[in-house]
């Protein structure tokens, strides 16, 4: 049948506004600028970082968020570790109440043999599998404190958990009756300390933190305080550790570097003090960045 208008998935073959319309599969799109974070936003609220700090990386955050962000962080991690402490308790007290009730079970048993009240058939089939199983039988002693009386127990194993069966698959398992019951084991958080919120994320701490200090003009556009050139998503900035001070990369290369101080405040620098602040880019050739989303959507399978 010809494709037509009004059934424009007839033929065999896709074409490419055909494929972009399906919902399944590898989708790529193309980001626009309006996609892109500017440089002096922050990443945790996206809207201009008020008292802007810088991470090791080039992040910047305003100064509320990320204190409010390290905080929540190890309040997270801190009540992980106490959940994952407290399952582990737990785990221990069931695996000693069950040891305790074997011992107890295995002692109550030997009594009864002691007294005569239980005896065991044996035949010649019995008596060669215990020659076989010798092996792993072994000998226990329990010491009674207050008796002083010593009495040996045989066991295959010591402390041997007993195997699981496979729970029966229930048709009906909506019922809430048959419904199986599921463990969800508590595991220790993946971190230790807090994480930057960034793509690539990377432990942060406070003393990380450097303050970022922009020159402003009157119609709040930040600038270079060295060649005045406007700062964009496509400028390589570069902030001084030390004072907090930005200046672009080819000022930076020039005029710091070679003097080794600020070129506002006159503050010591070393290239080890020079941070670059992290920008998505502009979404064109020259400073794109990441300039082609993908999303991977599987199929439903019969």
């Amino acid at each position: 049948m010809p494709r037509h208008s009004k059934n424009n998935t007839a033929s065999g073959v896709f074409t490419y506004a055909e494929r972009q319309m399906t919902e399944y599969g590898t989708r790529h799109k193309r980001m626009g600028l309006n996609t892109k974070r500017k440089f002096d936003s922050c990443y945790l609220c996206l809207q201009t970082a008020r008292t802007p700090m810088l991470c090791r990386q080039g992040h910047i955050s305003c100064r509320e968020c990320v204190l409010a962000n390290i905080i929540e962080q190890k309040q997270a991690i801190e009540r992980a570790q106490r959940a994952y402490e407290e399952q582990k308790e737990k785990e221990q007290r069931e695996s000693t109440r069950a040891r305790q009730k074997m011992e107890e079970e295995e002692v109550r048993t030997w009594g009864r043999r002691q007294v005569g009240l239980e005896v065991v058939a044996r035949d010649e089939s019995a008596k060669s599998v215990d020659n076989v199983e010798e092996k792993d039988v072994r000998l226990l002693e329990y010491e009674d404190g207050k008796r002083g009386e010593v009495f040996a127990l045989r066991r295959t194993h010591e402390h041997a958990p007993e195997p699981r069966k496979a729970e029966p698959i229930v048709a009906s398992f909506w019922v809430p009756s048959q419904t199986p019951s599921a463990t969800h084991p508590i595991r220790p958080p993946s971190s230790q300390s807090p994480q930057c919120t960034a793509s690539h994320s990377h432990p942060l701490k406070l003393s990380h933190l450097t303050r970022v200090i922009f020159k402003t003009d009157s119609l709040g556009s930040k600038l270079c305080p060295s060649c005045d050139r406007p700062f964009h998503n496509g400028t390589q900035i570069d902030v001084l550790r030390s004072c907090g001070h930005t200046t672009c990369h080819s000022c930076t290369r020039t005029f710091v570097l070679t003097s080794k101080a600020c070129f506002v405040c006159q503050e010591k620098v070393s290239k080890m003090d020079v941070l670059r602040v992290d920008s998505e880019g502009t979404a064109f050739a020259a400073a794109g960045g990441q300039m082609v989303a993908s999303q991977y959507t599987s199929a439903l399978q019969a």
